[in-house]
Order: structure tokens, then sequence, then C-alpha cells
């Protein structure tokens, strides 16, 4: 799947992911989509870093909520929590995957690695799922 064919099936009164502004601004390219997981890839703008080529970490976050969003086909984020681990920088990919559906809250899990496959972030999210 493509950046060009993403999911569109959220359930629900929550649009289809792709159809929120961030969507547009990030522009990710969809690796694997599917049994509540989900692979993006990003290639960073240079207005989202903050000096020497680093992501700033409201984009890290974003990239991490989008995987995490893309895995349960669209919901609703109540908490999320972000540990950067070291600066983001080139292209990037996040990993979104749920970990637990409940009827009133799910529960996913992401990690952000650079080309090299380094760890640059992890995160989790606790949301209100489709509908």
């Amino acid at each position: 799947m493509s950046a060009d064919t993403p999911p569109t099936e959220t359930g629900g009164n929550l649009p289809p992911v792709e159809e929120a502004s961030i969507y547009h601004l990030l522009k990710p390219e969809v690796l694997e989509h599917g049994d509540g997981r989900a692979v993006l890839r990003f290639t960073p703008e240079p207005i989202w870093t903050i000096g020497a080529g680093v992501v700033q970490g409201g984009i890290v976050t974003a990239m991490l909520d989008m995987a995490m969003a893309f895995a349960s086909n669209g919901l609703s984020t109540a908490t999320i929590t972000v540990d950067i681990l070291r600066p983001a920088t080139g292209r990037l990919t996040a990993t979104g995957e749920v970990t637990k559906l409940g009827r009133r809250l799910l529960f996913s899990a992401g990690e952000l690695r650079d080309d090299d496959g380094q760890l640059v972030a992890r995160g989790n999210q606790t949301a209100i799922p489709p509908s």
C-alpha cells in the first residue's frame, strides 16, 4: 500500500485518518497496514527541524500518533506519552501496534526509527476506538 492508497475505513463518526490535516502536512508513505499494525515512512521537511536537521519533538510525537492511529484504523487520542531517545534526523519510519482493544479504550504502542534502524523515540497511547 502506498500513500496514494491509504486505509479509509474508520467506522463511527471519525473521519478517515488520511482526511486529517496532519496527514497532508506529514505526507507519510504507508509501508504496511492491517491487523492492528501500521508502518509509515516520513521524509522530514526542513521547516520541521530545529537546527542541524533535527526534527522538532512535536513532529516526532505527531509521527508516532499517526502510526498508532493507522494501526487502529482511526481513533481519538486521549493520552499519549513519548520518549525521545536520540535526535531524529533523516528519513524516519514509525511503527504502530494496537496492544489492547477494550470496549471503551484502545491501547497502542509505537516506535520511530531512523534509516540505520536506530530507535529514535517510543510512545504509548490510550485512545477512544472507532465505534
